[in-house]
């Protein structure tokens, strides 16, 4: 399964990259806004997205677009939980719930035709 990590923190994605490799993912590429993310998008099954990112509370947006238009499972990175509780997403604040989230967005990811 590949993922597309969406981290504007070099230090936050390194580690998050760190454990998926080390549950099975295989990194797909790190965004650090939105217009990377959607390019990297179809390179993808699933996204770790952090909910605020440099340019503003982006990560559900991103999240949306990513769902939409490549069928990726999503599951949210933050500090703080209340800025993604109403959008569909697993929110992931240590190595165990980023492992996981990274598991439930996986079987949440739609299968896609080549």
């Amino acid at each position: 399964m590949r993922l597309l990590i969406v981290e504007d923190e070099p230090r936050t994605a390194l580690a998050i990259e760190e454990i998926a490799i080390a549950a099975g993912f295989e990194i797909a590429g790190i965004a650090t806004n939105s217009s990377e993310a959607l390019e990297l998008g179809p390179e993808a099954d699933v996204a770790i997205i952090d909910a605020r990112l440099g340019d503003g509370l982006t990560g559900p947006s991103i999240a949306r677009a990513l769902f939409a238009g490549f069928g990726l499972g999503v599951a949210y990175l933050t500090a703080d939980p209340d800025i993604v509780k109403d959008v569909n997403g697993q929110v992931a604040i240590s190595p165990e719930r980023v492992r996981e989230a990274l598991c439930l967005a996986a079987r949440n990811a739609r299968e896609r035709t080549l």
